[in-house]
């Protein structure tokens, strides 16, 4: 595949990984195999979004269950702010990883397919088998002297996230308002740039106010980004909001979902990372051709299947019915909506499998080492 169009004076998210020494030493055909598929995959360009956002704070919420009207400025002022000044992500997917909330989690804190092993959760398995994953949120903004903090309600994952990271794990029960006061309190004290990420479950208007008036007021709130997920309960369209300094004018029409808001973030803050090696896009690289099946496609997995219902920029896909609903006109024949259709079902079965071959090899323990 040719590279993506780089703009002048900008390169790759890209990383020298010497995987034909990993293939000699390792002595697996899987993991040659694996090597090869990383090494012919596209990377992301860079833009002049690129570390727009080094050096802020970073606060990640993902709440469940709670689908607020943005432009509702009464019910919501601090939700309203974020959607009018952030970034506009028109075209959010939650997909329905058959993982609950483990699966949603996972996905958008490694950019990784959550797929199950041993019949158990992805997130469980890399905390019960110390699975090295070097391109988690939480690790490359560690890397750059983030203190890193994770605030859940479920105290039995602890592992799974000092695995995906994290250097402080916190279990609250009290709610997203309690959750987001106990977390204020001890990160916005400090002095270093901080990463916490904030699972709220139900409601947070008033955890969200509460957030953005405590960050006004302690002067940080010019210094922070936040970036929100959220969804109603069993909807399958999502809201993603992303909003700090430098955002105002950025957007995406592309569908995307958690899968994206990794290697998203990455990006604008300017880590390090290899973006051949993560199932989702940085949702501003662009780079794609509707309508033309690459690993710069922007793919929205709805099912955790390596046969799921799919969508693009190009259209819609129902695995269940074989049928293809087209988004854009560039279509001429039959054959080439056909040729389309196996190329993305094709990528998206790649996704799953090597996702899924990555925790059971730990491979990225063998190509990065820890």
């Amino acid at each position: 595949q040719a590279m993506a169009t780089v703009p002048a004076g900008y390169g790759y998210n890209l990383l020298d990984a010497d995987l034909t020494t990993v293939q000699q030493t390792a002595g697996s055909a899987m993991v040659g195999e694996m090597n090869s598929y990383y090494m012919f995959r596209v990377p992301t360009a860079k833009s002049a979004l690129t570390g727009v956002l080094r050096g802020k704070n970073l606060i990640l919420i993902c709440a469940d269950e709670w689908a607020p009207d943005p432009s509702d400025k009464r019910e919501c002022p601090a939700l309203h702010r974020l959607w009018r000044e952030g970034a506009k992500l028109t075209r959010v997917y939650r997909p329905d990883w058959y993982q609950g909330s483990d699966g949603q989690e996972f996905a958008l804190l490694t950019s990784l397919i959550p797929t199950s092993v041993n019949d158990g959760t992805a997130l469980a398995w890399i905390g019960e088998q110390s699975i090295f994953l070097p391109f988690t949120l939480a690790r490359c903004l560690g890397d750059s002297g983030y203190r890193t903090l994770a605030y859940l309600p479920d105290p039995e994952r602890g592992d799974a996230y000092a695995a995906l990271g994290f250097g402080e794990i916190f279990s609250h029960d009290g709610g997203a308002l309690a959750m987001t006061s106990g977390a204020l309190s001890v990160c916005a004290a400090d002095s270093e740039p901080f990463f916490v990420f904030l699972r709220w479950e139900g409601g947070g208007s008033e955890a969200l106010t509460l957030l953005y008036d405590t960050l006004k007021d302690r002067e940080l709130l010019d210094g922070t980004a936040l970036c929100l997920l959220t969804a109603g309960a069993e909807e399958q369209r999502a809201q993603l909001f992303l909003w700090g300094g430098g955002l105002e004018d950025a957007g995406s029409a592309a569908p995307c979902s958690e899968l994206d808001v990794t290697p998203t973030l990455l990006n604008l803050f300017g880590a390090d990372y290899d973006s051949r090696f993560l199932s989702g896009l940085d949702v501003f690289a662009g780079g794609g051709t509707p309508g033309t099946a690459s690993s710069l496609t922007p793919l929205v997995t709805l099912y955790g299947s390596a046969f799921s219902d799919w969508v693009t920029d190009a259209g819609r896909y129902s695995a269940a019915e074989s049928a293809f609903w087209p988004a854009v006109s560039g279509f001429e024949t039959v054959d080439e909506v056909t040729d389309y259709v196996r190329g993305v079902c094709a990528l998206q079965y790649d996704r799953y499998v090597f996702s899924r071959r990555i925790m059971e090899n730990n491979y990225f323990q063998l190509v990065f080492g820890e």
